[in-house]
């Protein structure tokens, strides 16, 4: 059908060679059904401190969590619009950790300028990128103080506290990244 994919097999291998290189935060922008041997890998490289953000996917609200989402230790993100609307196919549950932008995302692609992109995929790197960005390392990789840590920023969207929808809410860089930038007068992008 021309689409990429990957099995576990191929999935347990890259998990596999991210823990031999130390990579502590990985993004995982794809969704599947449940697999208890990936669930059994996620769990380990999280008890190692492997901290995983994963695409909740693309199904529909309706749709069943799919995973590696929605396992307990993976940090799970929906996409919004400009407007802090939910993508219209996320979908939705008791999984949902956090909103990103993920919805008429502005790619390069190869030799083109570029093209606009939707989906829960696009909207999980940006999670993993404010992760990977915190210097001082205050949660230690471990995902309930990742979590932590995201929610002291986190915008809250839809009905108040955490929801199915968008769980936590949107999440944005601290306030001393944020410091930073306007003030930062030598180029330097910290």
């Amino acid at each position: 059908n021309g689409q990429i994919g990957s099995g576990t097999k191929e999935l347990v291998l890259a998990f596999t060679w991210l823990r031999q290189q130390n990579v502590r935060v990985v993004n995982v922008s794809l969704a599947g059904p449940y697999n208890p041997l990936l669930e059994t890998v996620v769990s380990v490289l999280a008890g190692d401190g492997m901290v995983n953000v994963a695409a909740v996917g693309n199904e529909g609200p309706d749709a069943a969590p799919r995973y590696p989402a929605a396992f307990e230790p993976v940090i799970a993100v929906t996409a919004i619009d400009a407007d802090q609307k939910i993508f219209q196919r996320a979908i939705q549950g008791g999984h949902v950790d956090y909103a990103a932008p993920g919805v008429d995302v502005f790619i390069q692609s190869g030799q083109e300028s570029g093209r606009y992109v939707s989906g829960t995929s696009f909207a999980a790197p940006f999670v993993t990128a404010l992760i990977a960005a915190d210097t001082s390392k205050s949660f230690e990789n471990n995902a309930e103080a990742v979590r932590s840590f995201l929610n002291q920023n986190a915008f809250d969207l839809g009905e108040a506290g955490p929801d199915t929808i968008y769980g936590q809410g949107l999440v944005r860089a601290p306030e001393v990244c944020l410091a930073k930038q306007t003030n930062n007068t030598d180029g330097d992008p910290s």
